[in-house]
C-alpha cells in the first residue's frame, strides 16, 4: 500500500507540528467517469498534509478537495506553479531555450563578467562565444580537425580569448547571479523529474485525532454485469447475481481499500484553476483637472431563501434469502454465493453500493466483484413485435430490492440443464419498485403473421360562415394471427406500434395491458397449439377546413361520401347547383370575351390596311365594308358579354349567400 508521508513545515505554525503518514482509505468510482479517493492521517497538534497529485489532475484537486477534521481548521495549500520554470527564468538573462547547448547558455550572458581559471586565467565581460574547427593532426590523417568553442572576452588589459574545452572552470562573477542561475535549473530539474506535483496543506488543531483528505479527479467508470437464471416455471423467482467491474488506474495500489460504487449521473465537469491567467486590459489616458461624480445608491432589499426539503433516509438493500438446495432450479445446482455482499444506498440522485469487506488490488489490475444476489420475482413472456414472424422470448422482472439496479448486460442461463446457456439481454437501469422486460431470445415453435392495411374515411362534417369542416379518421389496422406450440402453453404480449396523435381500438373484449413511450402492448395466453387472432385499430383524427367559395372540387368529393346525412347531402347538393349555374355563367362570360378580342385584333388589322390602299381603289371599299361589319359584331357581343357579366354577379351572389347560410351540425 502506497504511503504517502506528511511534510514537515514547523516553521509555518503557531506550535510544534506532527509528522506521520497519509494512507488511501476509501476510493468510491461513479458511472460519471469520476472517483473520489480519501486519504488519511493520524495527527497530534497542528500539521502540514503532503500529497504528490498527477499534474492532469491538479485541476480535480483543486477544484474538490476536502479536509474532514472535528478538531481543527484547514489552512491553505500550498503547490509549484503550473510552469514554476518558466516563472524563474524572469530573474536571470536568458531564456529555457538558451539550455540546449553550452553555446547557446554562453551567447544569452553577453555583457556578463566571468571568472577563467585554468592555463590562460582571466576576468572580463563576454562577448562571443563561437565554434570554429582547429587542426589536429593524427598519424595516417594529417588533414584531421577538431571543433573547438573559442570565447572573446573585454578584460581591463583588452580584448583576450580562451578555448572553452582548455579551461578549468568558467563561472559567473557576480554571486547573486550565480543563486538565481542555480534556481532556474533546481525549478527545469523539479519539471523534468516527474509528472506530479506536491500539494502542501496546512491543517491546525490540537490533541490526538485523525485527519481525512479527500478529492474526486477522472477514473475510469465501473461496469454492472449480471447473471440470472430463469424460472423453472410459472410462480418460482429467477435467481439474479449482480457484479461491478472496474480497474485500479489511479497508480496507487489499493491494500484494505472501502470500496463504494456510486450508479447515477452527477454533473461533472472540469476547469483549469492550476492554469494562469492575465486579464486584458484597456489602456486610459490620465485625467487632468477631471471630476468623478459618484452615482445615487439605491436601497437594498433582502431577498427570501426557500428551505430545502428534508430528504428522506435510504432504504437499504434486503439481504438474499438462500434458496434452498434444488428449490425453483430443477436438477441445477444453485450459483454460488458471494463471500461479501454490498450494501447498498438508494438517494435521490444516486444509488451507491459499499462492499462490506476491503478491497486489495494493485494499480493497473481491473477486477470483478459481486455486488448483489438475490432471488426475485419473474415471469417468462413472449413479446410479439411487428415485423418479426416468431416472438421474442423475454423475462418480465420486478425490482423488490429496495434500490435501483444499474444499466448492465445479462447472461441468461435455463435452470433445466446443467450450464445451459439460454441469451444475452441488456438492463437499462431498473429502479427500486419497478419492471422491466429482458429481451434474450427468439421464439421459435411460436408464430405470429401480420397484415397491416391503411384506410381513412369520414366521420363528420359542419359548415359555418362559409367554411366547411371536414373530420377524416385516418385508421391503421393490423391483423395478428397467433399460434402456440403444439405442446406448450404461451403468455404473448404484443406490441402495437404507436402514431402521433393515435387512439388505440382492439376488436372483442380486449384492452392493452401497458404502454411505452413507442408501444402499446396487449396481454394475450394461448393454450398449447390454439391459434388466435388479434385486430388492432390505430385512428388519428384529421381536420379539414375548406372555404366553400374557392374549392369547386371538394363539395363533389365529399358528396361522394356514404356518411353524408341526408340533409348535409341535400344542403351541400343544393351549393354544388349554385356553383355549377355560375361556372356556365362564368364560361360564357369568358366565351364572349375571347371573341370581343378576337374582333378587335381583325379591327386592328383591316384599319392597317386602309391606311396603306388609296381612297379611290376597290379594295380600299371592301376594306370598308368589313371595318363597318367588324363594329356591328363588336357591338352585339359586348351587349352579350355585358349581360353575361350581370348573370355571372347575380349567379356569384346568390352562391355567396347560400354559402353564407349554410349551417351543417
Amino acid at each position: 500500500m502506497r504511503r504517502v508521508p506528511l511534510l514537515l513545515l514547523g516553521a509555518a505554525l503557531a506550535g510544534p507540528a506532527h509528522a506521520g503518514e497519509l494512507t488511501l482509505k476509501r476510493v468510491m468510482l461513479s458511472t460519471a467517469g469520476v472517483g473520489y479517493f480519501e486519504y488519511a492521517a493520524a495527527a497530534d497538534g497542528p500539521v502540514t498534509l503532503g500529497l504528490d497529485v498527477k499534474l492532469a489532475q491538479v485541476d480535480d484537486v483543486l477544484a474538490s478537495l476536502v479536509v474532514f477534521d472535528s478538531a481543527g481548521g484547514v489552512g491553505a495549500v500550498e503547490l509549484p506553479g503550473e510552469d514554476a520554470g518558466h516563472a524563474a527564468f524572469a530573474d536571470v538573462p536568458f531564456g529555457r531555450e538558451a539550455l540546449a547547448s553550452a553555446l547557446d547558455y554562453l551567447n544569452s550572458l553577453q555583457g556578463v563578467v566571468l571568472e577563467v581559471k585554468g592555463p590562460r586565467p582571466m576576468t572580463g565581460r563576454l562577448l562571443r562565444a563561437e565554434t570554429v574547427r582547429e587542426p589536429a593532426p593524427l598519424p595516417g590523417a594529417p588533414d584531421a580537425s577538431v571543433s573547438r568553442t573559442r570565447i572573446t572576452l573585454l578584460t581591463d588589459g583588452g580584448l583576450q580569448q580562451f578555448v572553452l574545452e582548455d579551461a578549468e572552470s568558467v563561472q559567473v562573477a557576480d554571486p547573486g547571479l550565480r543563486r538565481r542561475i542555480a534556481h532556474v535549473l533546481d525549478a527545469v530539474r523539479a519539471e523534468s523529474a516527474h509528472d506530479a506535483r506536491h500539494l502542501a496543506l496546512r491543517d491546525t488543531g490540537a490533541g490526538k485525532r485523525e485527519v481525512r483528505v479527500g478529492y474526486v479527479v477522472a477514473a475510469p467508470l465501473w461496469k454492472a454485469t449480471y447473471r440470472l437464471v430463469l424460472p423453472a416455471k410459472d410462480g418460482d423467482k429467477a435467481r439474479l447475481q449482480g457484479w461491478a467491474v472496474l480497474e485500479n488506474m489511479s497508480g496507487t495500489d489499493w491494500n484494505g481499500v472501502a470500496l463504494s460504487l456510486q450508479y447515477g449521473n452527477p454533473v461533472t465537469f472540469r476547469q483549469a484553476l492550476y492554469r494562469s491567467y492575465y486579464v486584458a486590459r484597456p489602456e486610459v489616458p490620465v485625467e487632468v483637472f477631471g471630476r468623478i461624480l459618484p452615482g445615487v445608491d439605491t436601497r437594498e432589499q433582502p431577498m427570501a431563501l426557500a428551505a430545502a426539503p428534508a430528504r428522506a433516509a435510504p432504504a437499504p438493500m434486503r439481504a438474499m434469502a438462500k434458496a434452498a438446495p434444488g428449490g425453483g432450479f430443477a436438477a441445477t445446482e444453485a450459483m454460488a454465493a458471494p463471500e461479501q455482499q454490498a450494501a447498498a444506498n438508494e438517494a435521490a440522485e444516486a444509488t451507491v453500493f459499499t462492499l462490506q469487506d476491503p478491497v486489495v488490488l494493485p494499480a493497473g489490475h481491473s477486477a470483478a466483484v459481486p455486488i448483489l444476489d438475490r432471488e426475485m420475482p419473474a415471469e417468462r413472456i413472449a413479446l410479439v413485435q411487428q415485423g418479426r414472424p416468431h416472438p421474442l422470448a423475454a423475462l418480465r422482472i420486478a425490482n423488490d430490492t429496495g434500490a435501483s439496479l444499474p444499466a448492465g448486460v445479462l447472461t441468461l442461463y435455463d435452470p433445466l440443464e446443467a450450464a445451459t446457456f439460454a441469451g444475452d439481454a441488456r438492463l437499462g437501469g431498473l429502479p427500486a419498485g419497478e419492471t422491466r422486460l429482458l429481451e434474450f431470445a427468439e421464439d421459435l415453435r411460436t408464430t405470429a403473421t401480420w397484415q397491416v392495411e391503411d384506410a381513412t374515411a369520414m366521420v363528420g362534417i359542419t359548415a359555418a360562415q362559409g367554411v366547411l369542416h371536414i373530420q377524416r379518421r385516418d385508421r391503421w389496422t393490423a391483423r395478428i394471427a397467433l399460434a402456440a406450440p403444439a405442446t406448450e402453453a404461451r403468455k404473448l404480449l404484443v406490441e402495437i406500434p404507436k402514431r402521433p396523435d393515435g387512439t388505440l381500438l382492439l376488436e372483442g373484449d380486449r384492452r392493452a395491458a401497458s404502454e411505452t413511450p413507442a408501444a402499446w402492448r396487449v396481454a394475450l395466453a394461448l393454450k398449447p397449439g390454439e391459434q388466435r387472432t388479434l385486430i388492432a385499430h390505430v385512428d388519428r383524427p384529421v381536420r379539414e377546413d375548406v372555404a366553400l367559395m374557392d374549392n369547386a372540387g371538394v363539395i363533389a368529393t365529399v358528396l361522394n361520401e356514404q356518411a353524408l346525412t341526408p340533409a348535409a347531402r341535400t344542403a351541400l347538393g343544393h351549393i354544388a347547383d349554385l356553383r355549377g349555374v355560375l361556372a356556365g355563367h362564368e364560361a360564357e362570360r369568358d366565351r364572349l370575351k375571347a371573341q370581343v378580342a378576337e374582333v378587335e385584333r381583325d379591327e386592328d388589322r383591316l384599319r392597317r390596311n386602309l391606311a396603306s390602299v388609296p381612297a379611290g381603289d376597290a379594295l380600299h371599299a371592301k376594306l370598308v365594308h368589313a371595318l363597318d361589319a367588324d363594329e356591328e359584331r363588336l357591338a352585339s357581343l359586348t351587349a352579350a358579354g355585358a349581360q353575361s357579366e350581370s348573370a355571372a354577379a347575380q349567379a356569384r351572389a346568390a352562391l355567396e349567400q347560400a354559402v353564407t347560410a349554410l349551417t351543417l351540425e
